[in-house]
């Protein structure tokens, strides 16, 4: 049974030469809040994609012309529709064709006759991993992001850190042969520069502390 409790939503290509199940595909599909597109060849697939962004592409295998294979070829060889899951609808029972199936980069398939009930579980599944997918792609990027910021911030607190400490040392050492006219603006120089390097030293800290509870979270 499909858990009733989940609600289908998104887009659905569906391609298939036997117009009846295009039409029932596009009934069944919509009652349960699919946007649902049709193509009835492998030509109007692309056709279609050129304005139709799916989550799912329902696939009819053996369609005259363009085989439901050179479709997906196709369309797994593209970046733009590589990542759209596909499901492909066929009678084929042949094992190679299956292995061929699932290395080509098919998510899934289904043998005809095909049961609706069936179709859904498979639907759900796919979408579900493609969620799943998404998500941790969101991830990756985030921690990339946050990697490539860490080592951008740590590049300039220790660039900031190292004129600091240079301008203490070149204040110490001016302090030994200065007048005593100047020796209070030096003092202050040499007291703000170690200042300067407590605070840099303090946002390392607390930065450093940051990224680890950022990355926890990941």
């Amino acid at each position: 049974m499909i858990e009733t409790d989940v609600a289908f939503s998104g887009n659905i290509l569906v391609a298939d030469d036997e117009k009846v199940n295009v039409d029932f595909f596009q009934v069944m599909l919509s009652k349960l809040g699919f946007e649902v597109e049709t193509a009835c060849s492998g030509e109007e697939v692309f056709v279609k994609l050129k304005n139709f962004i799916p989550d799912l592409i329902i696939l009819d295998l053996l369609m005259p012309n363009m085989s439901g294979f050179e479709v997906a070829r196709r369309l797994k060889a593209e970046n733009r529709t590589r990542e759209i899951p596909i499901i492909v609808l066929t009678a084929v029972s042949d094992i190679r064709d299956k292995v061929d199936m699932l290395e080509l980069g098919i998510e899934d398939y289904i043998m005809k006759p095909f049961n609706f009930i069936e179709i859904l579980a498979r639907i759900r599944n796919v979408l579900k991993v493609g969620a799943i997918r998404d998500e941790l792609k969101e991830c990756e990027k985030k921690l990339q992001y946050i990697d490539d910021f860490q080592k951008s911030l740590h590049l300039f607190l220790e660039n900031v850190q190292n004129q600091s400490r240079s301008m203490v040392e070149r204040g110490e050492q001016e302090l030994h042969k200065s007048s005593e006219d100047a020796e209070p603006f030096i003092r202050k120089v040499v007291d703000a520069g170690r200042t300067q390097l407590e605070s840099i030293e303090d946002m390392k800290c607390r930065y450093r502390a940051l990224i680890e509870v950022l990355q926890d979270e990941e």
